[in-house]
């Protein structure tokens, strides 16, 4: 199984074993998320960076005791709006302001990150059930660096460059055939239907 098949809690159990890598992967999946509830919590760009950081190292030291592994998105929104509460309120004591009692978590916050949660991982079970061909052509587009473009993707599967299109669609058909499948309704979660060929 491919780095961008594997859940959460594969990569959880991975890293408590030592593994470095899958530590990686769980920032890089997570880390655009703490950083964005920090950010709307109204710190500055550098408090949020120091707010993410922390926001992980309570992570890695609680890993251990996590019991649902598949939820970190909600756990680490509610971390990270306690750790950015905290900074603001240390930053405004700094300016002489009066300090305010620490809100109630954002319950709408907490079941977005649970849906995006389960959003990711439907498509990653769908990606994994299509013919191969498709899963890397749809990494190759989707999941990898962003200077990726058709002629490149064209030259990489030795296909013509007006065909990268069609082929596209073919295969997030296939995807969201699978999607449907399983019960998932990709239209509610947002998927638009693909463009005909």
């Amino acid at each position: 199984m491919s780095l961008d098949e594997a859940t959460d809690r594969q990569f959880v159990l991975a890293a408590l074993r030592g593994d470095g890598a899958a530590w990686r992967v769980i920032v890089r999946r997570h880390g655009a998320l703490v950083f964005a509830t920090a950010r709307r919590a109204g710190l500055s760009r550098d408090d949020a960076e120091d707010v993410s950081q922390a926001v992980f190292t309570a992570l890695l030291r609680s890993l251990a005791s996590v019991r649902e592994f598949d939820r970190l998105a909600p756990w680490l929104v509610t971390t990270t709006k306690r750790e950015a509460w905290r900074v603001a309120r240390a930053r405004r004591r700094q300016r002489g302001e009066p300090d305010i009692s620490e809100p109630i978590a954002n319950l709408a916050d907490v079941n977005e990150a649970l849906a995006a949660a389960d959003r990711r991982d439907a498509v990653a079970r769908a990606l994994a059930a299509i013919d191969e061909r498709c899963q890397e052509l749809l990494r190759a587009l989707f999941l990898s660096a962003p200077e990726s473009d058709y002629n490149g993707i064209a030259d990489r599967f030795g296909i013509a460059v007006n065909s990268v299109g069609p082929i596209r669609n073919r295969c997030l058909r296939r995807m969201l055939a699978e999607l449907e499948s399983t019960g998932f309704e990709p239209e509610a979660h947002g998927f638009g239907r693909t463009d005909g060929d």
